[in-house]
């Protein structure tokens, strides 16, 4: 993450959202005072001279030389019936400026084009010291009549006195600091709400809306997950937590039809966890009742504990109101900016008689239903807009079947609920309000090129994303490519010969409405049945995919013609098996990733088609291989989710026996090369796949091994530490030990508190995956876990910071280090874990003494009773052997004196 570059774009924004602020802070000052002024008689007899008072600002004041200040001038008021859509302006500003060597600068504006009277200019001062900055406004005549639209004909002819005002700006030498664009981004656990000034914390943080907003999301049993454009994606399967759905897994006994059955988990067609939204830092969800995937409680939890927050009766109306997606709008008005607070969860309804699609709206924070009822709701394809407007395109003939007349259309959430631009903030909870109002409406073009009676916008076959490409184009289809029946159907009754008539149509306001191109394309030969699969926005291309082959077909969004393509699809043992996937085809990142029955990923490159990479026909890292346990060869693999640069791939099939097989997993896959970031344990909630929505950083899953809800994420950890409490003398040794946990809010639920009633211990990453299988899952306790590393530093006695060596973690979370201390005195130990991609950091600290090392003490003789032998046996012979040595010594002495 390029925070420089981030930075520059942020202070940008910053900047010139500040000076938007103060203008409009102006102008709705200015307004105010120009109501005051305003009078209702006609012409005045005679003239007004109305005096006129001129304000000047430069900021910030003083300001270093080489820096940008902003000058802002204004006249009190605003010229008199002055609005954006008429020409009533003031006239002729003068701005002097005065450098401190006496050169002197002139800005000049004939007419000040912002209605509020403000002229705001950027300034670089490249001198040192006092600038003389001068604002002149000259009398003005009120020349407006009625034939100006919102012109006040009772001041025509009136003089506005001009006015004046001069101001000294201080440039020195030093620069003054810089703007914060933000605090820096988190670096342990953090939860929400996130503090305003984190600015860049928008890089790692998220929500889950749903279709539109999430492209996927919400794609049923058919098709891949969603799309999640912001934020983070974990990179461990670190678990924070886990939450049933319903009752799941194993049933026991042997009162079942088949030992080892498993309670009923939803597929094929009865997917749990079908749509779930996440909001704020909130995960929402339906749960399902008895065989069906819906009809029990709306529940919404804490996404990084699992804490349920509230659940209510979604059909306590009589009406099935479930939430199918959530709306964070950005209202930017005069008087307001920002998300508007609370957001909302929009539930759609036909079940009111008469009134179409009704949209009716809960609170999030508390699942109370609101006040809004949107009633006659158009249909069409949705689109995400520029500031969380929901956006439908609808396409109407409103001729005949044999001489059309098309329109399209765009309608606007904006104007329908929430705040329209202008309004005041008592409409966010509207009460009946009819969406069908040609007010509802952006705008409405008539597409004259379009012929017959049958279009559709992105085709009929396309049941997961619209082909609405940036805003810019949209694909409308007519005719159908060859569709599939499915299992069990017979493919060729859905053939056709006919070929398909593709029109692409501009939605630049500009041009919007023309024909950008047609083309017709025919079936594809030999009985194949092609559909329209997929488009890239980042390389401009729509995609084919043919069934029966296996191969993509690349078209230029631009031109319509084909810019690559059959691909190519390296033949092994179980690529037969992709007969049966169909629309399991996801874009991200440039690429298209193409997976299915065969348990292969194939990534190519939506520029030109070429195969980049493949997963699960490698080694170990690379494999979906599963022996005996499937018929397939391989693991089924379908996409559930890309985010953060990573494909998120989970195994199902379509009518999957009781007990499940065994040896399934959910993958994280780098989406640029291929390689295997992290695995665990998983079964997928829908046939294929499923959903798992990502929001913060925190990935969630409902595993049908057990039909419950698992959150992974990055999470807590804690660090304990401990040295001997007694002394120890220099020059010995002593060891400094530990615990390294794991805190995450499911290490305290009820199994997991009872199984490590000391704490579960954090782990290495390449351990993560089995270690949380254990932990969770029931799965036998590896026996090659490994730990996490810790820092041991010490500050001596004379307030030197050490690092004195690093040590590792076991299985059990312990840690212990020996060290010998060099010098005497208070040692303050701090064992820091820096954190991994399981866990963020933690520390701990504590203390201990070395005593110098005491005086080694010279021996005392002991005392000694005397005995016969001690008093007259050992003097006599001491003596003998004395005078013997006298003897011996004279006669040496006379040796040496003979001549």
């Amino acid at each position: 993450m390029n925070l420089d570059k981030i930075g520059e774009e942020k202070m940008h924004i910053l900047k010139n959202k500040t000076m938007a602020i103060l203008i409009i802070s102006i102008l709705m000052i200015s307004m105010s005072a120009s109501m005051i002024l305003t009078p209702t008689a006609n012409a005045h007899t005679p003239a007004w001279t109305i005096v006129s008072y001129a304000y000047l600002v430069a900021s910030p004041n003083p300001v270093g030389v080489g820096q940008a200040t902003a000058i802002v001038m204004w006249i009190d008021t605003p010229m008199v019936g002055a609005t954006v859509t008429n020409d009533i302006r003031r006239h002729d500003y003068t701005l002097t400026i005065t450098k401190p060597d006496g050169k002197i600068e002139t800005k000049h504006y004939d007419i000040v084009s912002d209605p509020t009277s403000v002229q705001y200019l950027q300034y670089t001062p490249d001198q040192v010291g006092n600038y003389t900055l001068k604002f002149d406004y000259p009398d003005q005549n009120y020349t407006w009549t009625s034939s100006t639209p919102g012109a006040n004909t009772a001041y025509t002819g009136d003089v506005i006195k001009g006015a004046s005002r001069t101001i000294t700006m201080n440039v020195q030498q030093d620069p003054i600091p810089a703007a914060l664009n933000s605090y820096p981004l988190p670096t342990e656990y953090w939860t929400r709400p996130i503090e305003g000034q984190n600015t860049y914390w928008y890089t790692v943080s998220s929500n889950w809306l749903g279709t539109p907003y999430n492209i996927g999301s919400n794609a049923g049993n058919h098709g891949p997950g969603g799309h999640q454009n912001d934020g983070i994606a974990p990179n461990s399967a670190h678990i924070m937590w886990t939450k049933p759905i319903q009752y799941g897994g194993l049933v026991g006994g042997n009162g079942t039809a088949v030992p080892g059955e498993m309670f009923y988990s939803g597929l094929s067609y009865n997917g749990r966890f079908a749509n779930p939204l996440i909001m704020y830092g909130t995960l929402f969800y339906q749960e399902p009742w008895g065989n069906a995937a819906t009809g029990g409680d709306y529940v919404a939890v804490n996404l990084q504990t699992g804490q349920e927050q509230w659940r209510i009766n979604a059909s306590a109306t009589g009406v099935s109101l479930v939430p199918s997606f959530g709306y964070l709008y950005s209202l930017e008005t005069p008087n307001q900016h920002g998300i508007l607070p609370n957001g909302l969860l929009i539930a759609p309804t036909t079940a009111y008689t008469g009134l179409g699609t009704v949209w009716r709206a809960y609170d999030p924070r508390s699942g109370v239903l609101t006040t809004m009822n949107i009633t006659n709701v158009p249909g069409g394809t949705n689109f995400a807009g520029p500031s969380g407007e929901y956006l439908k395109y609808v396409l109407t003939n409103l001729g005949t079947t044999a001489n059309p007349n098309w329109y399209l259309a765009q309608w606007n959430s904006s104007k329908v609920f929430g705040l329209e631009i202008g309004t005041s903030a008592g409409n966010w909870y509207s009460g009946t309000v009819n969406a069908s109002l040609p007010s509802a409406y952006d705008w409405n073009v008539s597409i004259p090129t379009l012929k017959g009676a049958s279009w559709t916008i992105g085709g009929a076959d396309n049941n997961v994303i619209p082909l609405i490409i940036q805003g810019d184009k949209m694909i409308l289809v007519q005719g159908t490519f060859g569709d599939h029946a499915g299992f069990g159907g017979t493919i060729t009754a859905a053939m056709t010969t006919d070929p398909a008539n593709v029109t692409a149509i501009s939605l630049n306001p500009q041009t919007r409405g023309n024909a950008l191109w047609a083309k017709s394309f025919d079936q594809a030969p030999g009985n194949v049945t092609r559909t329209i699969a997929d488009w890239d926005p980042t390389n401009n291309v729509f995609i084919f995919e043919d069934k029966e082959t296996f191969v993509h077909y690349g078209y230029s969004l631009t031109t319509g013609e084909r810019v690559w393509g059959p691909t190519t699809v390296p033949q092994d043992e179980t690529t037969d098996w992709n007969y049966f996937s169909l629309d399991t085809d996801t874009v991200g990142y440039g690429k298209l990733f193409y997976t299915g029955y065969s348990g292969i990923v194939y990534a190519y490159d939506t520029s030109n088609g070429n195969l980049l990479w493949t997963y699960g026909n490698g080694g170990a890292g690379n494999s979906t291989n599963s022996g005996f346990e499937t018929a397939y060869g391989r693991y089924p693999m379908t996409v559930s989710a890309i985010a953060d640069g990573k494909i998120f791939l989970r195994t199902t099939e379509h009518s999957p026996n009781s007990p499940l097989f065994k040896g399934a997993m959910m993958r994280a896959i780098n989406a640029t090369d291929g390689t295997e970031v992290w695995t665990i344990s998983d079964w997928g909630n829908i046939m294929y796949g499923g959903v798992t929505p990502i929001a913060d950083g925190i990935l969630t899953a409902l595993n049908t091994y057990d039909s419950q809800i698992y959150a992974y994420g990055k999470g807590p950890s804690a660090l304990s530490v401990e040295a001997p409490k007694a002394s120890v003398e220099l020059g010995r040794s002593l060891v400094i030990s530990g615990m390294v946990t794991d805190i995450a809010a499911g290490t305290k639920q009820i199994e997991q508190a009872a199984r490590f009633p000391h704490g579960v211990p954090a782990v290495s990453d390449t351990s993560q995956s089995a270690w949380m299988e254990y932990v969770y899952m029931q799965k036998p306790k590896p026996t090659d876990t490994t730990g996490v590393d810790i820092l041991i530093n010490v500050v001596d006695s004379n307030g030197n910071n050490r690092n004195i060596g690093t040590t590792t973690s076991d299985s059990s979370g312990a840690f212990s280090f020996q060290w010998t201390p060099d010098i005497t005195g208070k040692y303050i130990v701090v064992a820091t874990f820096a954190g991994s991609e399981s866990y963020y950091p933690s520390s701990s600290e504590t203390s201990f003494a070395v005593d110098p090392t005491a005086p080694i003490a010279a021996p005392t003789a002991t005392p000694v009773q005397s005995t016969m032998v001690d008093q007259y046996f050992v003097p006599a012979v001491a003596g003998i052997i004395a005078a013997i040595a006298i003897g011996f010594a004279i006669t040496i002495l006379v040796l040496r004196k003979r001549p």
